[in-house]
């Protein structure tokens, strides 16, 4: 997070130059979210145990028979892979090493950190993160190993302050220290006196380890922290000293959640305590432990009701030209933070059988653990790509809101996933294992480091110690020779000290004292023309080089602007390179599709021309039968009028015959004929 700019540094000329990393204008480099996955002991009480661990990056989980999977008929171990899986037998100083040392070194180099603790109930995620005072958790050694790191090098108290939107206002050690006596006297609420007096009797094995490297020595460093808590969607500050009114008690407001100018999310009002040691931070860190939500359920007495964020930040300033003071310019500020984010755990009600206020509170919980699932599996199918970018839906909930930032690449994002062996907790387990799936898919943006370099020269500090020191060292010599006469082991008194030779500083009060005669005066005389001479033949020097430098510079500014010039008509030639390779593609796909085209007509063609061959064959045979058919029709037709002729023959020859028989027989005519009329006549 930056600051905007301020006034002119106090104590010394001081430009502020921005040094931007090699390759940071080509695209960023990114990284898979981290996942780690803890394997809590199994307890006497919870019987068998469903998993166990193939390599050190991969978990083995089989169904017990009890469990719903298994009776969907899902009966197969199922083999998960992480970052790395830490057993139940690992020490917290080990769990610590692997996920919380890294994100420390990271914020002492000035850059963000995410450390989110997920399971289901009662799996050990606060354990792991805050641990007990026998075993201090990843918060407390973060706080240990950052405060031994920057011992040397911290700012008076108050010289840093909160501005209210997220960045920091400087003030000079003078002022620091009239806000010290302001607060001396400042009064203790109960509630704070009541937290303090628990837990400061307790006893705390620290961290020793430090971080050298990335400390900035001619720099000043404060640390600030905030506790916050997201119960049922709302945030509320843990460390908010409000007033405690027995009669009627006020319950806590809930906080905004604002952007700043650099677009960072934060909690507006938020309570930022500025912490000198890793007593202050852990009494701050337990004070707000005492307000947390946290209520019984039938899973975990002690069961965390709410989302718990952690915030350390961490404000560099660089010292000025004497290495005295830091200069008070709000845009030579670095500020780093690493946020440890505690989540509640996910359960099913129907196990728990809560009801009520706790039934309320474990919906917003899954309801908060989803969406940040939802989030998750946004970002990489996003990532994958294939389809329309969707919008992650960071607002839908307090949580992912909140740190959305980090995914965006402003930070580094870790996991570490909190698992309970018990068979009975297969079912809530299993769903934890997935979402650690989808979430070692995401990547994230790796954060690019930009340094701001002050154009002063490094080591004032140590000067200034050692210029200290000398000094110290002179006052203390004199001292002893006025209580006595000087000894063969004390230096001379008219010798400068080797100290303030090597940082060109002459002690002018040995050759002006009292005892000094016109011989001392004289040597400092010569001494004084001596280095008036020296003095002009380097700054002959220096003006030379200048010339050369500024000469040298003229050619590398020449060769800049040819080198700008050449990457212009090559940044030219890749996008006209680009745009025929796009257009080379696209007349390939067009290709491609037109050969699918005349594939699949030419199958097709090849189909008609073999059903036109089939038809062709069956016509001629058709025809023939029609052939054959009107061929056997005309032969019947024939056969038909000879019929008929023969027909009409036999009639002819019929009556001939009747009319020659009635002819020679005309009794058998009148008894036919007659008897017939006579029977006609009767009637």
């Amino acid at each position: 997070m930056k600051s905007s700019k301020g006034k002119v540094p106090v104590g010394g000329k001081a430009k502020r130059v921005t040094v931007v990393p090699h390759g940071a204008r080509k695209q960023k480099e990114k990284d898979p979210v981290e996942v780690f996955c803890r394997v809590r002991p199994l307890k006497e009480e919870e019987g068998e145990s469903c998993m166990s661990i193939v390599r050190d990056n991969r978990l083995q989980i089989e169904p017990p028979e009890s469990s719903l999977a298994f009776k969907s008929g899902q009966k197969n171990p199922t083999q998960h892979t992480f970052k790395r899986v830490i057993n139940g037998t690992s020490s917290q100083s080990t769990v610590y090493d692997m996920v919380g040392f890294p994100l420390t070194e990271q914020l002492l180099q000035g850059k963000h950190g995410l450390l989110f603790a997920y399971g289901i109930t009662n799996s050990g995620k606060t354990y792991t993160m805050t641990g007990e005072p026998d075993a201090p958790g990843i918060l407390p050694r973060c706080l240990d190993v950052i405060f031994n790191s920057i011992a040397e090098v911290q700012a008076p108290k108050f010289v840093f302050r909160p501005d209210g939107s997220n960045g920091f206002n400087i003030f000079s050690e003078s002022d620091a220290r009239v806000e010290q006596y302001r607060n001396r006297g400042k009064k203790v609420s109960p509630r704070m006196r009541a937290a303090e007096s628990e837990f400061s009797e307790m006893l705390r094995v620290p961290d020793q380890r430090k971080v050298t490297e990335g400390v900035d020595e001619d720099s000043q460093y404060a640390v600030f922290v905030s506790y916050v808590e997201i119960y049922n969607n709302y945030a509320f500050d843990l460390l908010e000293d409000t007033p405690v009114d027995s009669i009627v008690p006020k319950p806590p407001k809930s906080k905004n959640l604002r952007e700043d100018t650099n677009h960072n999310m934060y909690v507006s009002g938020g309570t930022e305590v500025e912490v000198k040691s890793t007593e202050e931070a852990f009494d701050v860190l337990q004070r707000g432990q005492k307000r947390r939500r946290v209520a019984m359920t039938t899973m975990n007495t002690e069961s965390s009701r709410s989302h718990s964020v952690f915030t350390i930040r961490l404000v560099q300033a660089p010292l000025n030209h004497s290495g005295e003071a830091v200069i008070e310019d709000k845009s030579l500020l670095t500020i780093s933070q690493l946020s440890l984010v505690d989540l509640a755990g996910s359960e099913r009600t129907t196990r728990t059988h809560c009801t009520g206020d706790r039934l309320r509170e474990a919906n917003n919980i899954n309801a908060n653990l989803m969406v940040l699932r939802t989030c998750m599996e946004t970002l990489r199918d996003n990532q994958v790509g294939g389809g329309a970018t969707r919008i992650v839906p960071y607002r839908d909930s307090k949580l992912t809101h909140l740190f959305k930032n980090y995914f965006d690449g402003q930070g580094r994002v870790a996991m570490i996933v909190c698992v309970s062996p018990s068979s009975t907790d297969y079912d809530e387990t299993i769903h934890v294992m997935r979402f650690a799936e989808v979430t070692q898919e995401v990547m994230v943006s790796r954060p690019q480091e930009v340094k701001k370099q002050v154009g002063l020269a490094p080591g004032r500090h140590r000067a200034n110690m050692l210029f200290k020191a000398a000094l110290k060292e002179t006052r203390a010599v004199e001292g002893d020779s006025t209580s006595g006469p000087p000894s063969s082991h004390q230096p001379v008194k008219d010798v400068p000290h080797p100290y303030l030779l090597a940082l060109g500083v002459l002690s002018v009060q040995k050759y002006l004292s009292a005892e000094c005669g016109e011989e001392s005066l004289k040597e400092f005389r010569e001494s004084l023309e001596n280095r008036g001479r020296v003095r002009s033949q380097l700054i002959d020097d220096l003006k030379k080089k200048q010339r050369a430098f500024r000469e040298q510079l003229c050619v590398m500014e020449g060769q800049l602007g040819s080198l700008q010039t050449s990457c212009e008509e090559l940044g030219t030639q890749r996008k006209n390179s680009e745009r025929k390779d796009k257009e080379n593609n696209r007349l390939k796909t067009v290709i491609s599709s037109q050969d699918e085209n005349i594939a699949r007509l030419q199958a097709e063609l090849e189909r008609c021309h073999a059903a036109t061959m089939s038809k062709g064959h069956e016509l001629s045979q058709a025809l023939q039968q029609v052939a054959m058919v009107t061929e056997q029709l005309e032969h019947l037709s024939q056969e038909r009028e000879l019929l008929l002729r023969t027909t009409e023959m036999y009639e002819v020859e019929k009556r001939e015959l009747q009319d020659e028989v009635y002819s020679q027989c005309p009794l058998m005519y009148w008894e036919r004929y007659g008897v017939l009329t006579e029977t006609s006549n009767h009637l």
